[in-house]
């Protein structure tokens, strides 16, 4: 199981319908993910929550869960939404 799914957020979550990310984490379960977040220009508390639970969920599964290229939008959505900017930094997970 080598494979790695690999998911890019748009800029803003979409608003009319399901957010392709749960689609994406929906069919990635149990395979190591890569989710860039380099075009997020605001992180909205829906989107950390799915990124939460999905993080905390291949956690105990065993498998990887990188968020990558984390755009200032980004960083700055985990500090407002009460997050350190660097939740998702693989070097502080370890």
């Amino acid at each position: 199981m080598s494979d790695i799914s690999f998911h890019a957020l748009g800029p803003a979550r979409a608003r009319s319908g399901e957010d392709p990310l749960v689609a994406f984490l929906l069919n990635a379960r149990r395979l190591p993910v890569t989710v860039s977040a380099r075009d997020v220009a605001r992180l909205d508390s829906h989107r950390l929550q799915l990124l939460l639970v999905a993080q905390k969920q291949w956690a105990e599964d065993g498998v990887n869960f990188d968020v990558t290229d984390m755009a200032p939008g980004f960083r700055e959505g985990l500090e407002r939404l009460g997050l350190s900017s660097d939740h998702f930094d693989k070097e502080l997970l370890q």
